[in-house]
């Protein structure tokens, strides 16, 4: 394979992989060897360089990790066909199906020879700039995909692809994509079903049928096939998220627990999305008190941050589980108090204080004693009167402030 005119990008936080790296890239003659320390750089790298032929990338790194980085590559228009080799130490090994499911082109298990090195590079790229037509016809199928409105164009390419060669998984894995947009969920199932014929490991046609036997309503046969794919690929975060729904629909708490403790133990930790997803799934299926553990082990387990404790306080009072809603917010307020630096500025604290109340006086109103509910609008009373101190302003207090005194006085 001619690879004078390539140029390759090498992304490995370790220095010492590194060094090891380039001389044996050197020695296969390519134009040009690019670095990167982690996924971030590279994908920065990716973006500023005109033309990036391969990209060789560690799988366990910093700031961004090299599945992150192929996921960010596969759904970019200009990039998603570079070619993308992952490597990786054996001890990771379980972790490469994700990498696997975004359509890595090849892995290599360190410690690794440079015989094996080149034997994977001249593989990946015979494939890439002398394709077969099958590959030919795949490629087009999926070019014509992204495109709107060449759905049917897209399909009669990925027919022929699987006429070209009927025991490859991939046509009839995106002709079942283009079925299932236009609307045809039978067909779409059909061609899923002869995709995990002839491969069975294949975890994106699991997800797809997940999809089918959600939107049909079929709840049981969804968790089912997910349950089938988890136990193929379990490091999956967003597959675990929609496992925990499954079960969530069909009042499984325990596969509920099971499924979040996994989206859990793998969700980045700086990704306050999913782990909210996580809070909120718990939530929705009743679980309150898994709820507040997951707040206090994934989100803010120090409880010190003002802004979350309100937020997931109002979504707890939105589920009308009242009791752990004004322990955040008393939390809140307990910092304001007692923290030297606790960077509450007066008009936030004012919201908070107001947002508390509300919740007492929603807690009050649910109360049948007159008396809890008496004791309930005189706490809110005086809540909202410490709001008001903070800043006199805020229109929503003053109007709940006369509210309250026409009950409590």
């Amino acid at each position: 394979m001619e690879r004078t005119g390539l140029t390759v990008l090498v992304v490995e936080d370790n220095p010492v992989m590194l060094k090891m790296f380039l001389p044996m890239l050197e020695r296969l003659c390519f134009k040009e060897v690019l670095t990167a320390g982690n996924g971030k750089e590279a994908w920065e790298r990716l973006n500023r360089e005109e033309t990036v032929h391969l990209v060789i990338s560690d799988l366990v790194m910093p700031r961004m990790n090299g599945i992150e980085l192929l996921t960010k590559l596969r759904a970019s228009e200009r990039l998603w066909e570079t070619p993308f080799i992952m490597v990786t130490g054996e001890e990771n090994i379980n972790r490469l199906m994700s990498s696997i499911e975004v359509e890595v082109d090849s892995y290599i298990i360190k410690p690794f020879t440079p015989i094996k090195l080149e034997a994977e590079i001249d593989r990946v790229l015979e494939r890439k700039f002398n394709p077969t037509p099958y590959q030919v016809a795949l490629q087009e199928g999926r070019r014509l995909l992204a495109q709107e409105g060449q759905a049917e164009p897209a399909l009669a390419a990925f027919e022929r692809a699987s006429g070209l060669q009927p025991l490859e998984a991939d046509p009839y894995y995106f002709s079942a994509v283009v079925h299932q947009r236009q609307g045809r969920l039978e067909e779409a199932k059909r061609c899923l079903n002869r995709c995990l014929e002839i491969k069975e490991a294949y975890p994106k046609a699991y997800d797809l049928l997940g999809l089918i036997h959600r939107r049909e309503k079929n709840y049981q046969q969804e968790r089912e096939v997910l349950r089938r794919v988890d136990r193929l690929s379990p490091y999956n975060v967003e597959r675990n998220l929609a496992l925990a729904l499954a079960c969530a629909r069909l009042g499984d708490h325990q596969g509920v627990r099971e499924a979040l403790k996994v989206a859990g133990r793998h969700a980045d930790s700086d990704d306050l999305g999913t782990l909210e997803k996580i809070f909120r799934i718990y939530l929705q299926s009743g679980m309150t008190a898994e709820a507040e553990v997951a707040y206090r082990k994934y989100i803010d387990p120090t409880l010190s941050n003002p802004r979350l404790l309100n937020k997931f306080a109002l979504l707890f009072k939105a589920a009308k589980s009242y009791e752990p809603a004004i322990f955040m917010l008393d939390r809140t307020v307990r910092l304001w108090r007692t923290a030297k630096n606790h960077g509450i500025p007066p008009p936030d604290m004012a919201v908070y204080y107001f947002n508390l109340a509300v919740i007492h006086v929603e807690q009050a109103n649910a109360a049948v004693d007159p008396a809890a509910k008496r004791a309930g609008y005189q706490t809110a009373y005086k809540l909202v009167g410490k709001g008001m101190d903070c800043d006199l302003n805020h229109q929503d207090s003053v109007k709940l402030y006369r509210w309250l005194a026409s009950r409590v006085e």
